[in-house]
């Protein structure tokens, strides 16, 4: 049986769910400072005597709604030199950009998209630069190099350098997280290694938490567009998992509905998020800035966004407006409601605790989920076909190490598209994996 638990700004939601999809229990509490507490106070809420049934815990995240606690990180791009408009961190916010701090440096190196080496890795210039990061205090490093989605190896040689001179730094690669745009890939990178001590004390504190509450399974965090990645998992890559509320909700809307295609409207405390989802996946957008303000290469749900009112007919007039410009592009979709106060949607909702619970619902019922993006370049269909293999075979490992047993991995897609305005050759590829949590069962 999978616990997921939802820790809003208002209310704390946990769900059992059964093997089958079944809801088991619920508990609604409201949420205190502190997800420990939360946690624990949600747990006593259940029923006596369930906690030991649990084999997997899913708990969702919602940092954009929170302060955004960063922690300084030395910056390393390896690329032609730019104009300083261009260089790192360029156009972040002023709070984002003081947060991380000024050490950031560009050294010689890196790769065209067509894999053409633009110039040799400036090894002497990565260990100056890592032992003045030391020398100031700072152990966490991003590095990005152009072109590391065809070639990645300017990138794992930088980390090399950096590892030997400051013993114990950690180090995020932008190629294993972002896609072709430098600037945004190295952002991307940047707010992960900031974010490392956040998912640190969020995971050790849930942890100490359900073991409080008697919970001695495995805990998993849901993804920002969907699906869960295993703590440790989480711990090295958390720019993954910072606002996955709306997408486990909306996404649980529509499973515990039986909705193929669904527009749901998710009605939190502060705002109400609309999103279209089909067949389990809720629509996608790379449009506009991300977390902190700040421009990322990374995938996330599409919400149209109402600000909340004071919950008058007027209110309710916005809402429908809102669903129905939603439900002009996904037609054919069922209208669902998710989150509180789900009289303000225009639908009838016959359990309205359930429409609460569906954050938790959701991220309860989630698989592990994995992406690969790569750019390679391929002389002809067999090599194309040789490198979507390796892209899959990543994949694949990826969804392990994320937390999926070995034994219901599997390959959701494996596909490529050629890049625009680049010669013949140049192919983007993508793969998804999907696997069920380690402990859970079959």
């Amino acid at each position: 049986m999978r616990l997921g638990v939802d820790v809003g700004r208002a209310t704390t939601v946990a769900v059992l769910v059964a093997p089958g999809g079944q809801t088991v229990a619920r508990a609604v509490v409201g949420s205190v400072p502190g997800t420990g507490d939360c946690l624990r106070a949600v747990l006593a809420a259940l029923p006596e005597g369930r906690a030991g049934e649990v084999d997997a815990v899913a708990l969702t995240t919602d940092l954009e709604r929170g302060p955004l606690r960063l922690r300084p990180v030395a910056t390393l791009r390896i690329s032609p030199p730019c104009h300083p408009s261009l260089g790192p961190l360029a156009g972040w916010p002023e709070r984002a950009v003081r947060a991380v701090g000024p050490l950031r440096r560009v050294v010689d190196g890196g790769s065209a998209l067509t894999g053409r080496r633009l110039a040799r890795l400036d090894r002497v210039g990565v260990v100056d630069f890592a032992r003045q990061a030391a020398a100031e205090g700072v152990t966490a490093f991003a590095v990005a190099a152009a072109g590391a989605l065809t070639r990645p190896a300017p990138e794992l040689a930088a980390a090399e350098a950096i590892a030997e001179a400051v013993p114990g730094a950690e180090i995020t690669l932008s190629y294993e997280l972002g896609r072709s745009g430098l600037r945004e890939r190295e952002n991307t990178a940047v707010l992960n290694a900031a974010l490392r001590p956040w998912a640190v004390r969020l995971t050790d504190t849930a942890e100490r938490a359900l073991r409080a509450g008697g919970v001695r399974a495995p805990l998993f965090l849901a993804r920002n567009t969907g699906g869960l990645v295993c703590a440790s998992y989480f711990r090295r890559y958390p720019v993954l998992a910072t606002a996955s509320t709306t997408a486990s909700a909306v996404r649980g809307a529509a499973l515990a509905a039986g909705a193929g295609r669904a527009v749901v409207v998710d009605v939190g405390a502060e705002e109400i998020r609309c999103v279209s989802v089909t067949d389990g996946e809720a629509e996608r957008s790379d449009a506009g800035p991300g977390l902190g303000g700040v421009d990322l290469d990374l995938d996330r749900i599409r919400a149209d966004v109402l600000a909340r009112g004071d919950g008058s007919l007027a209110g309710a007039e916005e809402v429908a407006a809102l669903a129905a410009g939603v439900q002009r592009r996904t037609p054919g979709a069922v209208l669902l409601a998710a989150g509180g106060e789900p009289w303000l949607v225009p639908v009838r909702t016959p359990d309205p605790a359930a429409a609460v619970a569906t954050a938790a619902y959701g991220a309860a019922c989630s698989e592990i989920a994995v992406e690969v993006d790569q750019v390679a370049v391929a002389g002809s269909r067999a090599e194309l076909d040789r490198f979507l293999g390796l892209a899959g075979d990543q994949a694949m490992a990826r969804v392990v190490a994320a937390g999926a047993a070995p034994a219901t991995a599997r390959l959701a897609f494996a596909v490529h598209t050629p890049v625009s305005y680049l010669p013949e050759g140049v192919h983007r590829l993508r793969a998804r994996a999907l696997g069920r949590p380690t402990g859970s069962p079959s």
